[in-house]
């Protein structure tokens, strides 16, 4: 799996999409900082260093569609089609968990960068930060803010071995990442329940709470929100990222490996 890791990412570093993306979050980033200095405009200080001074908004719709880069370029797709039904079943499975791994380490290289961009930013702007989180808290959200786009960037990479369709695996990136796809089910169990005589919305509240988009919604609120207990469930968010986001992650990457590889085989 070393030398496939090794193969891919010399693969991405060479392209020119992972320095487009680099260029644009850079200035999505920066750009901002570099107007509040120059105008003056902005807030007076900022609470924190991961909750209003660098929002995550987007990582996971990014992740997930990089991750869909990866696994669904013309290169991979041809691959899987000829070579890759010639090879054994142990290094068919090693295949498809490597490209799991490989999209999942990306994303942390994504998250680390913004991370990193964020803090860019805020010496730019000028702004202070009024109560900076400690180190550990910094560390503890930004692992779980790779968490939380886990589940997204494993299913997006499943559905790439799946359908062997860059349209349809780009499109579920963003629409599943993006919260699109769990929304819009349980918005349709709800109607369903309604139908049966029971309340609108009732699913919603009850079940809603434990949906990856909710969990990741709330980590991205900040280091503190993410460790508060004080919400809906009585559970902070960052002990739900573990408890639904962790076993899902591993449920595609165990399914791609598993079941997935078995397809075309010679």
């Amino acid at each position: 799996m070393i030398a496939l890791l090794r193969s891919d990412a010399y693969r991405v570093l060479h392209s020119r999409w992972i320095w487009a993306t680099a260029g644009i979050v850079a200035f999505l980033l920066l750009a901002p900082a570099l107007v509040m200095r120059w105008a003056s405009m902005g807030p007076v200080s900022y609470d924190d260093l991961t909750g209003s001074a660098l929002p995550m908004t987007g990582v996971q719709i990014l992740a997930a569609a990089m991750a869909s880069i990866v696994c669904g370029d013309r290169t991979d797709i041809g691959f899987a089609r000829s070579v890759l039904s010639s090879l054994g079943e142990r290094a068919r499975m090693v295949w498809f968990a490597e490209k799991c791994v490989f999209s999942l380490a990306l994303s942390a290289v994504l998250i680390a960068f913004t991370f990193v961009m964020g803090l860019l930013g805020l010496l730019v702007s000028g702004v202070p930060v009024a109560s900076p989180e400690p180190a550990w808290q910094v560390a503890a959200w930004l692992g779980c803010t790779w968490l939380c786009a886990a589940p997204y960037v494993a299913l997006t990479v499943l559905v790439a071995h799946l359908t062997r369709s860059e349209g349809v695996t780009t499109v579920f990136a963003v629409l599943g990442a993006g919260g699109l796809l769990e929304g819009g089910l349980l918005i349709g169990i709800d109607f369903l329940y309604a139908l049966l005589g029971g309340e609108f919305l009732t699913v919603t509240a009850a079940v809603g709470p434990w949906l990856p988009a909710e969990i990741a919604s709330a980590v991205g609120a900040g280091a503190q929100t993410m460790l508060s207990a004080e919400n809906a469930v009585q559970l902070a968010p960052a002990l739900r990222a573990l408890v639904v986001c962790l076993p899902v992650a591993v449920a595609a990457i165990a399914a791609d490996a598993l079941l997935v590889s078995r397809r075309d085989a010679a």
